[in-house]
């Protein structure tokens, strides 16, 4: 019995795409193939030879394929739109992701420490201190303000330096402001919630005040920040409240604190103008009261700086005390600290103003002076003067300040009530 042979008819099939070349033997016949559709890459006189040796032997020269895609390609194709549209926009949210993360970040590495009990982590904060959140841009570096998932607001001061350049100063900074900060805790000084830490940026977090600082009460309608005045019931509430402060520094920390950089910029207050003590990057820990220390670098601002630090160099409580001086100068009369048009500071025009025998109301801020407070303010004009003394000896302690101040408080209250 014969086997059975199978016969395969490929010819006149309307086929289209490439022959392969094992197909492509001299036993069928010319004209077997349909040249319309079909091409071959061996050198034959039958079909047409395709154009490119690249394609495996299972493409499709794009002139030998159907102008016809069947409804299976169609699917095939749909299938990998869709799939490349979903990729691309993945990598597309992958990409602004990590291009956000790198912007925030700049490639550090960050670390927290808590002092306070958070509502919030690292990634709340970085991912805020966009230029929408600046609120303050000074000479330690910038501050933010970021409101955190659950609402709450808080300060961040971002202190930035050169890797290795400057990386000194800022470091002992940070570390001073923390140590201090982290040790410390009453009503009138700013409190710092947490620390973050990166290889070229600190990160001060603290708590927020709502009427940022002093400065801004006292002297920004001339610079258009506001246009509300700061009345004298709040002024003094706001001197009260700082040397609250200072006292509690200088008299109830062991050691004392002397904080350097006394000025009406680095005193906040909140929603209802409660004073407290700010920035602390220039603060230093005395080893005993009395015992003052020489500084390496400037410290301070200047129009703030006490006298003898020009030529001794030496900062103890007394330099504070100078420094708040001016601020009692400043919320009296209305008048910065320095300004450039003038020869002199404030504290050298206010003492050449009394050494000229004229009287303490002619100084006083036009704005806010009234009968009724006439008696308090020329009180806290001369003790801002007192405390401005060149002699540092002859200046009071923060706690006979704290003290006058009370006094001025209850007299300006009995007056205003009668």
């Amino acid at each position: 019995m014969s086997a059975a042979r199978l016969t395969l008819r490929i010819c006149k099939n309307h086929f289209s795409g490439r022959i392969p070349y094992q197909l492509m033997d001299r036993k069928y016949k010319h004209r077997c193939f349909d040249e319309a559709n079909l091409c071959s890459y061996v050198m034959d006189k039958r079909l047409p030879t395709c154009p490119s040796q690249l394609f495996s032997d299972y493409s499709v020269p794009q002139h030998c394929a159907s102008n016809k895609p069947s409804k299976s390609k169609k699917i095939i194709s749909v299938i990998i739109a869709v799939g490349l549209i979903v990729g691309l926009g993945i990598l597309i949210l992958v990409f602004r992701h990590e291009w956000e993360m790198r912007r925030e970040n700049d490639g550090e590495e960050w670390s927290i420490i808590s002092l306070q009990r958070l509502e919030f982590n690292k990634w709340d904060i970085l991912g805020n201190l966009t230029d929408e959140n600046l609120i303050g841009n000074g000479g330690s570096g910038k501050v933010y303000r970021v409101i955190t998932k659950k609402g709450q607001s808080v300060a961040v001061k971002s202190i930035w330096h050169e890797p290795k350049q400057g990386q000194g100063l800022m470091e002992k900074q940070f570390l001073a402001e923390v140590k201090i900060l982290g040790r410390i805790w009453h009503n009138n000084i700013v409190k710092l919630l947490c620390c973050i830490r990166g290889k070229t940026t600190k990160l001060l977090v603290y708590e927020y005040m709502d009427k940022q600082c002093v400065y801004k009460w006292l002297h920004g309608k001339k610079r258009g920040l506001t246009t509300q005045v700061l009345q004298w019931e709040r002024r003094l509430k706001i001197a009260i409240g700082a040397s609250q402060g200072l006292c509690y520094m200088h008299h109830s920390c062991n050691p004392p604190i002397i904080h350097r950089d006394i000025k009406s910029s680095n005193i906040l207050v909140d929603s209802d103008f409660n004073a407290k003590i700010a920035d602390f990057g220039l603060a230093k820990i005395m080893a005993s009261e009395g015992d003052p220390e020489t500084a390496s670098a400037v410290v301070g601002t200047f129009g703030y700086i006490a006298p003898e630090y020009g030529s001794t160099r030496k900062v103890d409580a007394k330099s504070d005390i100078y420094s708040f001086g001016v601020v009692l100068l400043e919320l009296t009369t209305g008048r910065e600290a320095v300004t450039g048009n003038e020869d002199m500071n404030l504290a050298q025009w206010a003492h050449k103003h009394q050494r000229e025998g004229k009287s303490a109301a002619d100084v006083l801020d036009e704005e806010i002076k009234e009968p009724r407070y006439l008696e308090a303010m020329i009180s806290v004009f001369k003790l801002g003067l007192a405390c401005t003394l060149s002699s540092p000896s002859s200046r009071p302690s923060m706690k006979d300040i704290s003290q006058i101040l009370q006094r001025c408080s209850e007299n300006n209250h009995m007056s205003a009530e009668s």
